[in-house]
Order: structure tokens, then sequence, then C-alpha cells
């Protein structure tokens, strides 16, 4: 095999072990599981990615860019905004990467803008066809993904919990759910 289709195939299997070690294990995970489970070495790991953001940077480039793949061949906008959710609670620690600026702001804002323009395409499908409910933002879908993404940090959590949470918050959604404000609590502020 060449150097370059080595180099190749080490990055490519790199980034999928992080995908799997960081689903797993959080986005804090060691960086010597990712190498392990990709089966190089820890000099391999960090010729082809000197920090953890450079890592995480590939692993959500790669994923817009199956969701993108998804988008085009699968189609189903509720499809997609329910994988986009998956894929952000997963990602369980993903929030926590970015606000602590482990990505690099130009990696992080071309990753937003593909996702953002991914969901927005998708969202704007279904109010279209009557899927979701004329009103829903992409903020209203972010919302949703975060709070999944969140319950996947409680070890307690499981995939069924999750997945009940995401079709009780997509169900608010449809076209037809009753929307009324929660009243105040009155006894928060106690």
């Amino acid at each position: 095999m060449s150097p370059r289709k080595d180099a190749a195939r080490n990055h490519a299997r790199l980034v999928e072990a992080a995908a799997t070690v960081f689903r797993r294990d959080g986005v804090d995970a060691p960086l010597d599981t990712v190498a392990v489970q990709a089966g190089v070495g820890r000099a391999t790991l960090y010729r082809h990615f000197p920090d953890r953001g450079s890592l995480l940077a590939a692993v959500l480039h790669d994923r817009i860019a199956t969701l993108e793949r998804y988008e085009a061949e699968r189609g189903g906008p509720d499809l997609l905004v329910v994988e986009m959710c998956w894929y952000m609670a997963d990602m369980h620690g993903l929030m926590t990467a970015i606000e602590a600026s482990v990505i690099d702001d130009v990696h992080l804002a071309e990753v937003t803008e593909r996702s953002n323009a991914l969901l927005s395409r998708a969202l704007a499908q279904a109010v279209a066809t009557g899927v979701v409910r004329e009103g829903t933002t992409l903020e209203d879908v972010l919302l949703v993904a975060v709070m999944a993404g969140a319950l996947m940090t409680n070890p307690l959590t499981t995939e069924d919990d999750v997945s009940r949470a995401l079709a009780i918050c997509f169900n608010g959604l449809r076209r037809g759910a009753q929307t009324h404000e929660l009243p105040a609590p009155e006894l928060r502020a106690e």
C-alpha cells in the first residue's frame, strides 16, 4: 500500500474510531483509547490530529457529510431531523467541548453553518409537507437535540429513555399538536 493510501486509511480509521469512542465514552475520553480502537499508535494519531479539537472537528465534518448523503438519498425531513437529534445525543459532552472552545472557531463555524443549513432545509420541508406545525423554528429543534444530549450524560438514562423523550418533544412539534404556555412555577423562588 502506498504511503498516501496508508495515511488516508489511517485518517479514516481514526475518525471512525473517535466517533465510536466519543459516542460511547463522551468527547473527553482519552485519545489513547481512540488510537487503540483505530489500531494505530499514538504518534499516528497525533500526526493526523495534533489535538482533541482537530479530531472532534474531523468527526463532526464526517458526520455532517454522512447526514448530507442521507438527505440526498433518503429524503424524509422528519427522518433527517431525528437523525440529527440522535447524533447530538450520541455525542454527549459535545456542547461542553464546544463551550470550552476545544474546536477552533473556523471549524466550528463551518460545521455549524453546514449542520444548520441541513437542519433548516429539513425543517422547512417538514413544515411545508405538514409533518411539523407552522412556527416551529430551527432553535426549537436544536433545543430538543440539546435536551436529548443532556439526557445521555445521565448514566441511568437508557437509549429507550432518550427515544421516548424525543418522541414526546417531536409529537409536540407535529401539526395539530395543541400548544399552551406552561404556568409559571410558584414554589421555585422559595
